[in-house]
């Protein structure tokens, strides 16, 4: 008898809800059994619906790792208790990640690009030195498909050159930290859920599938105690307290990144559009100098332990979605790997560079540091064309977007025998492309030091949107304006969307403003600034702290009272 291919789907869904039920009502190690208010997707989809090319979305979420996998400690309750949930049920496992404790780029860069750090030098950050002409990605490839691809960081635009490397990876808009909002610090940094919820807000925004990659801020170093304003997760043990307050504050910041977790999967549960969400940590904590918590917890002995490299380096990953059915597979992969996979995942064609990694990844899943080759038997030759190939991509043999011989953008390696002689770690590739120049627009007016040549933000495509592209100007108020004889006056600007780097000009001036809302913002305009009679001319800029202008609105003409 022949079954409808659509009504085993809704009958593997509903059953998927009813394993998840257990599994979600158990917060985990010392925990009440309250119920965690996370839904397993139940949706019923149309062939229509599933013939929509799915959205992916990746989260890089800062220094993720599970700390209740150190034996000997009791935790007052689950830090992580919905990734420890949907991990029994989907495809998870751990990345062998190339850093430790920090080098959040050079993650993104094996993520993104399915490029290996294994063949650079290890002291490198990829995007200050390797990534200086288009290099081809998830983001490139996928938007060659129709998607929008949206990259997201609570952090500077120009902190590691991000603004420029995404964009030449193919992102068509970048949200960084200037276009986030003064109201959303959790701690020192951004919290998750601001992240979260621009990642849903984009893909309402969009009127097809998207690509977004996002990292996070909430839980990156320090880790000292009263980081955040309460602190829920509470740890016993037989380690010194110092380490114990160190280790229940960086429990209590995965607590944020695993509540973003549900955020997300609640949301897309809901949501009628077929959804991947990639949900990974980049390297585990740093716990302090020499390793302090690892060691006061027996986690490690020393640097020596023989388990050091799988204990210090694997990061925990998963992959959730709405819309699939079927067994779970068990990661242990390289981030480089990440890529074609997710590419297969979604049914998507990647470019010959990533069919070739998703080939190499079922024989050599894991790349580790050329010492540990011997003990896991990895067989160099074997990654010799990997090194080449990857070599050709960013010293730009290829084209423009990295395309070789093939016209295939990645850098195929002409043909022949590719020149694998020497090390790559003898060698330091760093390839310099004709020095740009700048579209940005570099901040001359006003109380900051003026941008330096460095900090212009260079634009190859007018598709390219930093943030949320001009703000609007849609009122100033009062209006006529009317200072008299006080010395300085209130203006309140409304319109959007503006963020804590919107800063209110007038006649070119910038003034001290302060924020009330993503609609309204205010500044004190001084009495010397009534130089013209009739009008003034007032102006949203987003600035960066470098003094770079990111974007600005139209100049809207405020009338002055007459007298």
């Amino acid at each position: 008898m022949r079954v409808n291919k659509l009504v085993l789907r809704r009958l593997a869904g509903l059953l998927l809800a009813v394993l998840m039920l257990p599994l979600l009502r158990s917060a985990g190690p010392g925990s009440d059994t309250s119920v965690i208010p996370i839904m397993a997707p139940t949706l019923e989809w149309t062939e229509e619906e599933l013939r929509r090319d799915p959205n992916v979305i990746v989260v890089l979420s800062e220094a993720f790792w599970d700390p209740t996998q150190i034996a000997g400690l009791q935790f007052s309750r689950d830090p992580i208790p919905v990734y420890h949930a949907l991990q029994k049920v989907y495809t998870s496992g751990t990345m062998l990640s190339p850093q430790y404790g920090g080098g959040t780029a050079n993650v993104e860069f094996e993520v993104l690009t399915g490029n290996s750090m294994r063949f650079l030098p290890e002291d490198d950050i990829a995007y200050e030195t390797a990534v200086k002409h288009n290099v081809d990605s998830l983001a490139g490839i996928l938007g060659r498909q129709g998607y929008t691809s949206t990259a997201i960081t609570p952090f500077h635009n120009w902190y590691f050159d991000s603004t420029n490397v995404y964009r030449r990876f193919g992102f068509s808009r970048y949200i960084s930290l200037e276009f986030f909002n003064p109201d959303e610090y959790v701690g020192p940094y951004i919290g998750d859920h601001a992240v979260a919820r621009r990642i849903i807000e984009e893909t309402r925004r969009s009127g097809g599938s998207d690509f977004i990659f996002a990292n996070t801020m909430e839980n990156h170093y320090h880790y000292w105690p009263n980081k955040f304003k309460n602190n829920t997760v509470q740890i016993k043990g037989k380690v010194p307290g110092a380490a114990l307050a160190i280790l229940e504050t960086y429990a209590q910041g995965a607590s944020g990144a695993d509540a973003m977790l549900q955020q997300l999967v609640e949301h897309y549960s809901r949501l009628k559009e077929p959804t991947i969400l990639v949900f990974f940590g980049d390297h585990l904590p740093q716990l302090e100098k020499d390793y302090y918590v690892y060691r006061e917890t027996k986690y490690i002995e020393s640097e020596n332990d023989p388990d050091f490299l799988p204990k210090m380096y694997n990061v925990p990953v998963l992959i959730w979605n709405n819309y699939m059915t079927g067994p779970k597979d068990n990661l242990y992969i390289s981030p480089s790997f990440l890529s074609p996979y997710i590419l297969q995942l979604a049914k998507k064609p990647g470019s010959a560079y990533t069919d070739y990694l998703a080939d190499l990844s079922q024989r050599t899943p894991v790349i580790p540091p050329r010492k540990y080759y011997e003990a896991m038997q990895i067989n160099p030759a074997e990654l010799a064309p990997y090194e080449a190939w990857q070599r050709s991509i960013l010293t730009g043999a290829g084209a423009d977007s990295g395309a070789g011989s093939s016209g295939v953008p990645g850098g195929v390696p002409d043909s022949g025998s590719p020149d694998v002689s020497g090390s790559v770690y003898e060698k330091v590739y760093r390839p310099h492309a004709p020095a740009e120049v700048g579209t940005g627009l570099k901040h001359q007016t006003g109380g900051r030091t003026g941008a330096s040549e460095s900090s212009t933000v260079t634009h190859a495509s007018a598709n390219f949107i930093l943030g949320y592209g001009e703000p609007v100007i849609e009122s100033v108020s009062p209006s006529p304006l009317d200072i008299g004889e006080s010395a300085a006056a209130t203006i309140t600007v409304t319109g959007g969307r503006f963020g804590m780097g919107s800063v209110v000009c007038v006649n070119g001036k910038e003034l001290e403003t302060t924020w009330h809302s993503e609609e309204t913002i205010s500044a004190v305009l001084p009495k010397e600034l009534q130089s013209n009679p009739e009008q003034l001319g007032v102006e949203v800029r987003v600035i960066d702290e470098k003094g770079t202008i990111l974007a600005r609105s139209k100049t809207f003409l405020l009338s002055m009272a007459q007298r």
